[in-house]
C-alpha cells in the first residue's frame, strides 16, 4: 500500500488514509477526467471465487472481521497488520493480542483462507537499511521473521517495509536496493524451507519505469516471492483529485507485469477516499479550523455527502462538489500579538504577601475577530463499481486478484457487485 519522512505511526496513518505515495499533480500522460452520471457503472465481470484479499489493520479489527465472515467464498487470503520492527531487528506487536487472536480465529474458521502475518518497517530513519546491509543483523532479522511464521502457524509473511526507502538520510536508492534484494532472497529461502509463503507489499512504478519506487526492484525480487502486492492508491493527497485514477492503475499494471509473473500479482485497491475543504474565494479570511482534508471510508459516503449529487469522474471514482459558508473566530495570528509575561522577577514585594516573588500579569490582546468565508467541498471516493472496475482489469490481465485496503472500510454492496 507513497518523498515523505515517516515513522511508525506515520506509516500506519498513511496506510489508513493513503498508501504511502507522495503528493503529486496529475501529469500530461494521464487523460484529464471527464464526468458522467453517478449511476453509470463501468464494464463489469463476475469476480472468480477467492479473488479478493485484504489487510486487517490493528486499529480497526471488528469491522474487518465482519467482512471476512460475511463473504468467505469471495476472499482468498487475509493479512492482519499487527507486527512492527524494532531498531535491533526484533519484532513487536502493534495492536492488542486479543484482537489479533480473534482475527486469526475467524480466518482459520474457513480452511480455504490463506493467513499472512503483516509486518511494518517501524524502525527509525536509516535503521532498516543498516540492518539489511550487515549480513549478521540481516540474518538475525530473517530468523526473527521465520520464528514468528513458524511459532504462530501463519501460512506466510507479508512485508510492508516503507520507512527504509523513504527515511534514508544521505543514502540513495542505488545503495539501498542491493540490501533489500539480499534480504528478500534470504528470507524467501528460509520461509520456503519451512513451507511458508512470502508476500511483499510495495508502492508502484509507472510511466515505463521513469516514475515511482524503483528502489524495490520488482524485477530482481520476482523469483523469490509468492505475492507482489502493489499499493496503487494515493494519487491525490494535498490537492483534490482521484485516489487511484484508472489510467494510472493500468499504467502501473503494464509496468509490473513485464517483470513479475501475473499469477503472483495482486492489485491493491483503496476502499477509502478523501474530503477536501478548501478556500473558495482567495480574498476572504476563513475562521480557524475551516479548511481541512479528511479520509472518507466507502461505507460512510452517504453520511459525508448527504444531500449532494455526485458524478462518475473520468478516473472511475465518484466525485462530489458543493460549497458552504462558515463563520467563526480567527485567532491565528492574533492582532495585536499577545505580549508574554516578563521573565524578570520583581524583588520589591511585601514579605507578608505570598512568600514568593511576583511576575507581571499577562497583557491580553483584543478579542479575536469573527470572520466568514465560503469553502469548497470536494470528495473523491471509490464505490463498489469502481472497485469492481479494477477487479475486472486484474481478471483480464490474468492477475491473482485484488487486495483491499482495508477490510472493514468497504460499502455493504461491494461483494455483491463483485460477484454479479
Amino acid at each position: 500500500m507513497a518523498s515523505r519522512t515517516r515513522r511508525l505511526f506515520v506509516v500506519a496513518t498513511a496506510l489508513l488514509l493513503s498508501a504511502c505515495q507522495p503528493d503529486r499533480v496529475i501529469s500530461g500522460w494521464l487523460t484529464p477526467p471527464t464526468n458522467q452520471a453517478a449511476s453509470a457503472r463501468p464494464e463489469a465481470l463476475s469476480a472468480p471465487p477467492r479473488s479478493v484479499s485484504g489487510w486487517v489493520p490493528y486499529w480497526g479489527t471488528t469491522a474487518s472481521r465482519s467482512a471476512i465472515t460475511n463473504r468467505p467464498s469471495s476472499i482468498g487470503d487475509v493479512t492482519p497488520l499487527f507486527y512492527g520492527t524494532n531498531n535491533d531487528g526484533t519484532l513487536k506487536l502493534l495492536g492488542p493480542q486479543a484482537q489479533l487472536d480473534e482475527t486469526i480465529r475467524v480466518t482459520r474458521s474457513d480452511p480455504g483462507l490463506v493467513l499472512f502475518a503483516g509486518i511494518f518497517d517501524s524502525t527509525g530513519g536509516g535503521v532498516m537499511s543498516g540492518l539489511l546491509g550487515d549480513p549478521t543483523t540481516r540474518t538475525f532479522h530473517v530468523q526473527q521473521i521465520l520464528d514468528l511464521a513458524v511459532s504462530k502457524g501463519y501460512d506466510g509473511i507479508d512485508l510492508d517495509y516503507e520507512v527504509f526507502a523513504f527515511d534514508h538520510p544521505n543514502e540513495p536508492w542505488t545503495l539501498i536496493t542491493p540490501k533489500w534484494v539480499a534480504f528478500v532472497k534470504e528470507l524467501s529461502a528460509a520461509l520456503r524451507t519451512n513451507n511458508k509463503l512470502l508476500s511483499v507489499t510495495v508502492p508502484p512504478v509507472w510511466n515505463d519505469g521513469n516514475s515511482g519506487y524503483t528502489v524495490y526492484a520488482q524485477d530482481q525480487i520476482a523469483p523469490f516471492i509468492d505475492r507482489l502486492r502493489l499499493m496503487v492508491y494515493d494519487w491525490s493527497i494535498t490537492n483534490p483529485g482521484p485516489i487511484a485514477p484508472m489510467n494510472w492503475v493500468t499504467n502501473v499494471m503494464t509496468y509490473s507485469e513485464k517483470f513479475v509473473p501475473v499469477a503472483k500479482l495482486q492489485l491493491g485497491v483503496p476502499t477509502y477516499g478523501r474530503h477536501w475543504i478548501t478556500k473558495k474565494v482567495t480574498s476572504e479570511t476563513c475562521p480557524d479550523g475551516a479548511l481541512s482534508r479528511n479520509s472518507v471510508l466507502m461505507k460512510n459516503i452517504p453520511t459525508v455527502t448527504a444531500g449532494q449529487t455526485g458524478v462518475r469522474d473520468g478516473s472511475g471514482e465518484l466525485k462530489f462538489e458543493w460549497t458552504s459558508t462558515v463563520s467563526g473566530p480567527r485567532t491565528k495570528p492574533l492582532t495585536p500579538p499577545v505580549v508574554p509575561p516578563s521573565s524578570i522577577i520583581i524583588a520589591e514585594v511585601n514579605a507578608a504577601a505570598a512568600g514568593s516573588p511576583l511576575v507581571p500579569a499577562l497583557r491580553l490582546s483584543t478579542p479575536s475577530p469573527f470572520v466568514t468565508c465560503t469553502v469548497q467541498h470536494t470528495v473523491y471516493v471509490p464505490d463498489a463499481y469502481s472497485v469492481d472496475q479494477r477487479s475486472d482489469e486484474a481478471q483480464r490481465r490474468g492477475w491473482r486478484g485484488i487486495v483491499m485496503w482495508a477490510f472493514g472500510y468497504e460499502s455493504s454492496d461491494l461483494f455483491d457487485v463483485l460477484a454479479s
